[in-house]
């Protein structure tokens, strides 16, 4: 049989002292998985607020676009209503000007 590798705790190489080898366990008790639980509920609860926020936050964005999208398309609808009335008004004058107007003082009734 060959020897076993031994990790000790102590700092003595001397042979015939006993030595101490370092425990590889890990135990975890009740009161660590409570806490483990905990903080594993603590951080899911964390992830799940910050994503219905976004969402939310997301949803507040897209309600003021749509918003200013509304408004822009009033303001397009009164710019083209004036736009008509500012074109007629300059037929209008057009209009005027090629007639040639005749005095008032030779009215036939």
């Amino acid at each position: 049989m060959g020897r076993a590798l031994v990790f000790t705790n102590s700092n003595s190489m001397l042979l015939g002292r006993r030595k101490k080898s370092v425990k590889r366990e890990f135990v975890v008790g009740a009161n660590a998985i409570k806490f483990i639980s905990i903080a594993i509920a603590a951080i899911l609860a964390v992830i799940y607020l910050s994503q219905s926020t976004a969402g939310a936050s997301r949803s507040v964005k897209i309600r003021e676009y749509e918003s200013q999208k509304s408004a822009l398309m009033l303001e397009k609808e009164r710019l083209e209503a004036e736009q008509t009335r500012l074109k007629s008004l300059k037929e209008i004058d057009s209009g005027v000007e090629k007639q040639i107007l005749e005095p008032v003082s030779n009215v036939q009734h």
